[in-house]
């Protein structure tokens, strides 16, 4: 065994400032690093300070974009080249702590779910007819019960009947099927499952009041409640007396453990930005949440950041200034581009390896294997 150098505590200090792609080689170092490297707490603390990357899916390949946001911004593409899941039909669901994704092969109903970084596949159970599935875990037990619920709802003149289907990674053979009914409800969800986000196990995204009034909020599903209260509204977005018709909003993650909400006028293309002061903990019930201002972006003919199609976004704030980066397909001429705005300065990066063709999702990667 080597002799240690420096307090252990300093190491650590050191090391969840390093990237988790380079962590990955680190593992063999000593028996000390690799029990870190699994710790949960050291984990959090690494998966705050990454930079978020860019996953982009094409009809047959996975790209890593990777920001470099120095004085002259520039981007990385690696190509994770999952042989295992070419060929097949499927879409990108989104992410659950920034490094599973979940895809849906329409044919079969199937899913699998992957990380990027360990370069781990996990396939899991079949379910049809579900017109989404979303991953998460009970955050508030000390040891992370993954699951998978898929919904799927029925409108008539009496109200909306929702048939959920639950299934724990522990089992991975059976789906759990509860049903229940509620009135036509007074809000609306702002847009398709691109606007999601995955934070302390639970799902959050955007709504509005209905009919519309210019309230906005953001909705949970608390996957460790039961199904008939995991639904609620969290917080109100600072976003008012806009309508949807006019303005369209985004929501991300800021700093790994916040929220940042974009908003974007369909006329003028300018941008607002907030971000959420302090870090939403598990358990908060959104009363206290507090947002501040970010940033505006007010260029001409800027793309519109649509959240119902694959367009997305992270905001950073580091020793160069406060940054804006949106990751893009463009249909004249087919291709896929990084924005980059910080002051000053709006950068267009064309992404030559990858063709507008495809799905897109902002994660930062992470060292939890895939239960």
């Amino acid at each position: 065994m080597m002799e240690r150098k420096l307090p252990l505590d300093l190491e650590e200090e050191i090391l969840f400032r390093v990237p988790p792609r380079s962590l990955l080689r680190f593992r063999s170092v000593c028996r000390e690093w690799n029990t870190l490297f699994h710790n949960k707490r050291f984990i959090n603390k690494n998966f705050a300070c990454a930079r978020p990357e860019f996953m982009l899916k094409t009809y047959s390949h996975f790209y890593s974009i990777s920001v470099d946001l120095n004085d002259d911004p520039t981007i990385k593409v690696r190509d994770l080249r999952f042989d295992d899941l070419r060929g097949r039909h499927y879409n990108l669901e989104g992410t659950c702590d920034g490094n599973f994704f979940l895809y849906d092969f329409h044919e079969g109903g199937g899913c699998v779910i992957s990380n990027p970084l360990l370069r781990q596949n996990k396939w899991f159970a079949k379910a049809k007819n579900i017109c989404g599935k979303y991953m998460g875990y009970d955050g508030s037990r000390p040891e992370m019960s993954y699951k998978i619920i898929g919904m799927w709802e029925r409108h008539s003149l009496d109200g909306i009947t929702t048939i959920y289907l639950v299934s724990e990674f522990a089992t991975n053979a059976y789906w759990k099927v509860t049903t229940s009914f509620y009135e036509e409800p007074a809000f609306r969800s702002d847009s398709s499952g691109n606007n999601r986000v995955s934070l302390n196990g639970n799902l959050y995204w955007t709504a509005h009041t209905y009919p519309e009034t210019g309230q906005y909020f953001i909705r949970m599903l608390d996957f460790s409640k039961e199904i008939e209260k995991s639904q609620k509204t969290f917080c109100v977005l600072p976003c008012k007396e806009k309508k949807s018709t006019t303005h369209t909003r985004v929501l991300s993650m800021y700093k790994g453990d916040r929220f940042s909400v974009l908003e974007q006028s369909r006329k003028t293309r300018e941008i607002e930005i907030w971000v959420t002061k302090d870090k939403i903990g598990n358990g908060d019930d959104g009363d206290n949440v507090v947002w501040i201002k970010f940033m505006t972006v007010s260029i001409p003919d800027f793309p519109m950041v649509l959240s119902h199609m694959s367009t997305k976004y992270f905001v950073d704030n580091n020793i160069y200034g406060k940054s804006f980066v949106l990751c893009c397909p463009s249909k004249r001429p087919k291709a896929a581009w990084v924005y980059i705005v910080r002051g000053d300065l709006c950068k267009k990066i064309k992404i030559d390896q990858v063709l507008c063709e495809f799905e897109s999702s902002v994660y930062v990667p992470s060292l939890i294997t895939i239960p």
